[in-house]
């Protein structure tokens, strides 16, 4: 069942009042570069539902996400018709979370490859999606496949930090 549980990065999961268990999602994501996958949920011209896949993600604050993607997807498309995107997050210790927010194009290509586009993710609520009958004892995961997916994969986490440091 659904819970809000913040506007940031910085969640509060404890069920009882006055307690405190925080899991700063900050960290999860920059201490893991392009190993959290989430699902991106954006919203089609019909107003139909699409989800993707992501994982070039960096925390640049704790309300604001970057975020790199394919520039010439159905995900793009529909974030630069309509901005709103949910993250859903499936990981161990029974973390399942939903991002919301909403994404404004920042560069288009991104240095490291013209294939992609740079984003800026507003968070404005997480909410913790746990079922009350099942706990989550792990997440997807992945490895790149090759040599030169491992580079593309460095340069575009390079890239999203030195973003994050811009300014």
């Amino acid at each position: 069942m659904a819970r809000l549980v913040g506007d940031s990065l910085v969640v509060n999961l404890a069920r009882k009042p006055g307690e405190e268990q925080l899991l700063n999602l900050m960290e999860l994501f920059n201490h893991n570069p392009n190993r959290i996958i989430v699902v991106a949920g954006t919203v089609g011209p019909d107003g139909a539902p699409n989800t993707a896949p992501l994982s070039l993600i960096y925390a640049k604050d704790p309300k604001t996400l970057l975020v790199a993607t394919l520039r010439n997807t159905t995900t793009a498309q529909n974030l630069r018709r309509d901005g709103r995107i949910s993250l859903e997050i499936i990981q161990g210790d029974d973390v399942v979370l939903g991002i919301q927010g909403t994404m404004r194009l920042l560069k288009e290509p991104m240095e490291f490859s013209d294939a992609m586009a740079l984003w800026e993710m507003r968070v404005e609520k997480v909410k913790q999606d746990t079922s009350p009958a099942q706990r989550v004892i792990q997440g997807p995961a992945s490895v790149p496949r090759s040599e030169k997916a491992e580079a593309f994969e460095k340069a575009g986490v390079a890239e999203l930090k030195a973003a994050a440091h811009k300014d």
